[in-house]
């Protein structure tokens, strides 16, 4: 785990300053590799950004809650 020193990011009111090492992500047999930022979520697992979205352009059914890359 790695201290962020710049950039520090505001989500519901706390602060994120530390970040994962490398994960692999599997979607449909594709392998995407980031760094996650960790914060206290509550109910959700996870925070994915308008960047991160946008490049890799998901096509989600929200109703059943299928992913295709």
């Amino acid at each position: 785990m790695n201290i962020i020193l710049e950039d520090l990011i505001n989500y519901r009111g706390g602060i994120i300053n530390l970040e994962i090492g490398l994960v692999i992500i599997r979607i449909e047999g594709k392998e995407i590799i980031m760094n996650f930022n960790i914060l206290l979520l509550g109910n959700d697992k996870a925070v994915l950004g308008m960047p991160w979205l946008q490049k890799y352009n998901l096509k989600i059914n929200w109703i059943i809650g299928d992913v295709k890359i």
